[in-house]
This record gives structure tokens, C-alpha cells and sequence, in this order.
């Protein structure tokens, strides 16, 4: 039995996390796929508040654990579990390595969002609310570290990621990095030729400040005549996000809906025909692909691997708070809704494209034969 200790800060609301795209990744992908006879997963949180036990969580079956705040008994612990290998979905936390005794063990690193500097400058821009900056030099050294021992395995969800991940870990040009597409579970039943969609929009995320949820409420303001929802909550500076989004709750056509999750989710997914996203900073979310899977177009200011593009509008860059920008957003889902027989044909395109790329069980073959190789690596 291979154990794979999968290093991830946020597990998808278990264990008291926070509900982001990471931990969606974590908990409905990896830890709900990956193991089997074969493979065993462990979910390690980083550190807990007890100084020399483990706290354990039991989530969907999955073991999860916060290590002791003492490093001899973190360390001990780590000795003690003894993982094959770590995986860790970016890596914002690094307490985990830094207490690995063995110095044999490695990494898969599976780029999902790397943010260099020059990402923080343009994030930077907010000012209504501006964003943590959890920027962590410590932690890239780390990683770099790993690197020159020849410890990390480097997979990435998306190929424009990987310069920035060369530039923030401080890699070789020519570092390998493995194109390993994020996983949906693809509903094969759903048929778009016989479903007929409402003139509904969505933001699907966390309400937090890079995502500028404000902006979608403006462009509500602006097209009374359509349906906006907001499927998200707030997690992180709750009160402050609370405050700025609650200007907006007399507007007529704007539902906040809250946190969904499952058949709910999807209900949305099927029945909206765009979905926006005003992010001042995405790589590539996961309700870009999910919505896309139902054949829920895209307009946004982000283009990660040209897919608002290819399937929906991009409508440029949006800087700063944005407000000077809404007429782009308002204009582009305009363009979609007025055009109904290209919106069929574009929303076909988008499933074909996920099925044949994102599908879960293509990816989890994949994501096992590298957890194996790394294994095996000398």
C-alpha cells in the first residue's frame, strides 16, 4: 500500500476549512478518486493548536490531521506515518516539509495558481477592499530547495501557469513540468441539443476581494430584465465583505444564494447561460470548467489557457476597484444572449472540449502513474 500524504491548508469546509477551489480540488477530486487498493491518502492541514498531539478529523471516509505545534513531536509523527510521498496542491503552507526527518522523501507539486511578485502588483490594484497578500518567500525557497535535490515532481493544470511557477520558484527554463488538467466528473447523461437554458447569469466563488463580487452586482444593476444569482459565501474577512455586498441586496434581479454544493450546484450550472467572472486574479477556477462542462458560456477579464475566449468573451483587463469597466461585461453578455443560434454552437464546443480534456477518468489514471513514477524516481 502506497500513503500519499496530501498537503492542502483548506479541505473543502472539512475539518473547519475554508470552501475554495483548493479544497474542492482536495476533497472532491484527489481524496474521492486516488485511493484504492493500491493507494492510500492522508490529508495533512498543517498545523494544529494542540503543542504535542495530532488533532484527527474523519471527512468522507478520509483521514485528515493537523500536526502538533512542536516540532520534535510534528516531527516524530511525520517519522512515525512514514509517506511514500507528499502531494500538495500548490503549497501555501510548508510546515509539513520543514518536518520531514527523512531527507529521501519528494514532492508532487501540481501547480494550480503560483503568484510571482508582478501577480501581486496587479492584485494590488484593489483598493475598496484590498486583498491579503499571503506572499511567503520562505516557502518558494523551500520549494527551490527541494527542486536542486532533485525531490519535486512538478504537474500543472494549465500550461500558461508554468512560466510563472519558473519565475516564483526560482527554476530552470527548461524544468519538466507535466501538463496534468484539473478533473471533472463529467455528467454524460446531460444532453445540450435537448435542454433548454434560461436567460439566467451566475458567479459562482468565494465573495472575497479578488474576486470583486461587487462588480457583478453593478452589471445586475444594469440589465434589469435578466436574472443574476450569486452562489458563494464569505469566509475569509467576513464582516468586511458582508458589509460591501449588502449595498446590493434591494436590487430586484439579484439573488444571493449562498454556498451550494451538489444537485443544487448543478441546477444552476445546467439552467444559467453564462456564468461571469469579475476575479481581478484567477489561474483557471474550476467553475470555469465546471460551468463549461454544461455548456454554460464564459465572460470574464481573466483568460487562463484562452478558454473565455474560445468559449464565451473576454472582455480585457479589468484593473483596479473596476467600476469604470462595466459597460465591458454588460455589452459582451449582451453579445451572447443576442446571438442565440452561435451560443448553441459555442455551448456544444465547450462540452466536447471538457470531456476530452478534463474528464475525471482520464485524469486519474494519470495522477496515480505519477504519484507511482515519483515513487520510483531515483
Amino acid at each position: 500500500m502506497v500513503k500519499v500524504g496530501l498537503i492542502i491548508d483548506e479541505f473543502f469546509g472539512g475539518a473547519g476549512t475554508a470552501f475554495g477551489g483548493y479544497g474542492f480540488l482536495a476533497r472532491e477530486y484527489i481524496a474521492k478518486y486516488i485511493p484504492n487498493e493500491d493507494i492510500q491518502v492522508d490529508v495533512l492541514l498543517g498545523k494544529g493548536s494542540r503543542k504535542l498531539f495530532v488533532e484527527e478529523f474523519e471527512v468522507d471516509n478520509i483521514m485528515a490531521y493537523r500536526l502538533p505545534r512542536r516540532k520534535w513531536f510534528a516531527k516524530r509523527w511525520l517519522k512515525k506515518k512514514n509517506y511514500d510521498v507528499y502531494l500538495s496542491v500548490e503549497l501555501t503552507d510548508n510546515y509539513v516539509l520543514i518536518n520531514e526527518p527523512n531527507k529521501n522523501k519528494k514532492l508532487i507539486l501540481w501547480i494550480q495558481d503560483p503568484r510571482p511578485h508582478y501577480e501581486w502588483d496587479e492584485i494590488n490594484t484593489v483598493k475598496l477592499f484590498p486583498e491579503y497578500n499571503y506572499y511567503n518567500q520562505s516557502i518558494y525557497d523551500l520549494v527551490h530547495d527541494w527542486y536542486t535535490e532533485n525531490r519535486i515532481k512538478f504537474i500543472s493544470q494549465g500550461y500558461f501557469l508554468n512560466q510563472k511557477a519558473i519565475d516564483l520558484y526560482n527554476l530552470d527554463q527548461n524544468v519538466n513540468i507535466e501538463y496534468m488538467p484539473n478533473p471533472i466528473q463529467i455528467d454524460h447523461k446531460f444532453n445540450i441539443e435537448n435542454f433548454e437554458k434560461k436567460n439566467m447569469i451566475i458567479f459562482l466563488g468565494r465573495i472575497e476581494s479578488v474576486k470583486r463580487g461587487w462588480l457583478f452586482c453593478e452589471i445586475a444593476k444594469k440589465m434589469p430584465n435578466i436574472d443574476f444569482y450569486v452562489l458563494g459565501k464569505t469566509h475569509r474577512e467576513e464582516s468586511k465583505n458582508s458589509e460591501i455586498m449588502s449595498d446590493y441586496y434591494s436590487i430586484p434581479n439579484l439573488s444571493f444564494v449562498g454556498h451550494v454544493e451538489g444537485e443544487e450546484k448543478i441546477k444552476y450550472l445546467k439552467e444559467a447561460k453564462i456564468l461571469v467572472n469579475t476575479s481581478i486574479h484567477e489561474a483557471l477556477p474550476i467553475s470555469f470548467l465546471e460551468a463549461l462542462s454544461y455548456g454554460t458560456l464564459l465572460v470574464s477579464n481573466r483568460n487562463p489557457e484562452d478558454l473565455t475566449s474560445k468559449f464565451g468573451i473576454h472582455v480585457g483587463d479589468v484593473l483596479g476597484d473596476g467600476f469604470d469597466k462595466i459597460d465591458l461585461y454588460v455589452n459582451a453578455i449582451h453579445q451572447l444572449l443576442n446571438d442565440e443560434e452561435n451560443r448553441k454552437k459555442v455551448s456544444s464546443e465547450a462540452i466536447s472540449y471538457i470531456k476530452n480534456t478534463h474528464d475525471v477518468d482520464k485524469i486519474v489514471p494519470k495522477l496515480r502513474n505519477a504519484i507511482i513514477e515519483q515513487i520510483q524516481s531515483k
